[in-house]
């Protein structure tokens, strides 16, 4: 068996505008953006440019050589592909794995670091890459081995003529596929698939968690008016996660009928092409499940949202009415001690001292009232005051 070359890649939302951000820094070491000009050249650095060009194929890309025989392809829908030739095995594959890890992630994360945040259930996640192995003359006892030194298991297999596609939890292996750019086209199909998925399903985990933490919060039944500051800005900070992800679960449908257009002009084998053709379907029918999922999840957000308004609402409504009921008390006893008087009144230093006790306690008295407003207990989703905290 000859072991020709390993493969790994990622896949996230991107467009041709994202392409040329990252060619001006590979290509010139420049941005449109306020990038200082050493931060520039660290990124360089940084992923170790040998070479680097601007090609187009079915999709525009920027190939790079980098050091360590590293070479990569950057899609313009935000496939990233990169290869590297096989000497030995195990070192061969922890090269690449670092590469991809501690510096072309940490270049791509720098350069697009600017604009619309990403969620932070979505941050340092560490991403688990299938290998994808292309191998020659390999037999079957020689696959095994070879998974069993990845302590990996063979979960399916398809065989057709000469060709073998071998398929595990974190491993491909592709025996005896001569022709390159078909080998390629597969790799890249496989990669965006596995990526495609794993994302709708980190989606629907992070879906799970944040139904949770909503029904923790409205589903307690009262609450007491102290706390309905700290719970809705609770709200509002997954509102802003909820609509950060489900922009970027709308946007995936379009990346799906690129690629799915794409897939339908190659020429691909007729007895490989169902193994791939099949999932452009399963994805653009699991994405729709997940945004349903999503608009679930901001419906019953919206909802808990609008109760904890509705309590602020009601709480502050009260306490303006405490307050309007102590001035206006104020006023009339002020009034009515000053009809019956025929002389402007005598500033003495025990007035003043009445003036500022009537200040202090008016004070007073309007904090009383407004606390004990905010220490009753309101029903979660009705706004009825039940009773007073005790």
């Amino acid at each position: 068996m000859k072991i020709k070359k390993v493969y790994i890649g990622g896949w996230f939302q991107r467009t041709t505008l994202h392409l040329t951000e990252v060619w001006d820094v590979f290509k010139y070491g420049k941005s449109e953006l306020d990038f200082p000009k050493k931060e520039l050249e660290s990124i360089r650095k940084l992923v170790g440019i040998q070479d680097v060009t601007r090609e187009n194929g079915k999709l525009e890309y920027v190939r790079v050589v980098a050091a360590g025989g590293i070479e990569y392809r950057m899609y313009e829908d935000g496939l990233i592909i990169l290869e590297k030739e096989i000497t030995v095995l195990s070192k061969d594959i922890e090269v690449i794995k670092s590469y991809y890890d501690n510096r072309l992630s940490k270049a791509l994360s720098l350069i697009f670091s600017k604009g619309a945040p990403v969620p932070k259930e979505l941050a340092n996640i560490q991403t688990i890459l299938p290998y994808i192995l292309t191998v020659e003359g390999a037999t079957k006892l020689d696959v095994q081995k070879l998974y069993k030194d990845f302590k990996q298991e063979i979960y399916s297999t398809l065989k057709t003529q000469n060709v073998e596609v071998y398929r595990g939890a974190g491993l491909i292996v592709i025996n005896n596929l001569k022709d390159q750019e078909l080998t390629r086209e597969i790799i890249e199909s496989q990669i965006f698939f596995r990526e495609f998925k794993t994302q709708l399903h980190r989606y629907l985990a992070i879906h799970r968690v944040i139904w949770e933490k909503i029904a923790r919060i409205k589903e307690r039944g009262y609450i007491v008016g102290t706390e309905v500051d700290a719970y809705r800005s609770e709200l509002s900070d997954i509102q802003k996660t909820v609509d950060l992800i489900g922009a970027r679960i709308n946007q995936m449908g379009v990346y799906i009928r690129t690629r799915q257009k794409i897939t339908d002009v190659q020429n691909i084998d007729t007895y490989l092409n169902p193994l791939f053709q099949f999932k452009f379907e399963t994805l653009q029918d699991t994405q729709e499940y997940i945004k349903y999922l999503w608009d679930m999840t901001k419906q019953y957000l919206a909802s808990a949202l609008e109760s904890f308004t509705e309590i602020q609402n009601k709480s502050t409504k009260n306490s303006i009415a405490s307050l309007q009921v102590i001035t206006t008390i104020g006023v009339v006893a002020a009034i009515l001690g000053y009809l019956g008087r025929d002389a402007w009144p005598k500033f003495t230093a025990i007035g003043v001292f009445y003036f500022i006790l009537l200040l202090l306690m008016t004070g007073f008295l309007n904090w009383a009232i407004s606390r004990a407003y905010r220490s009753k207990r309101y029903r979660i989703g009705g706004s009825v005051i039940v009773k007073n905290i005790k």
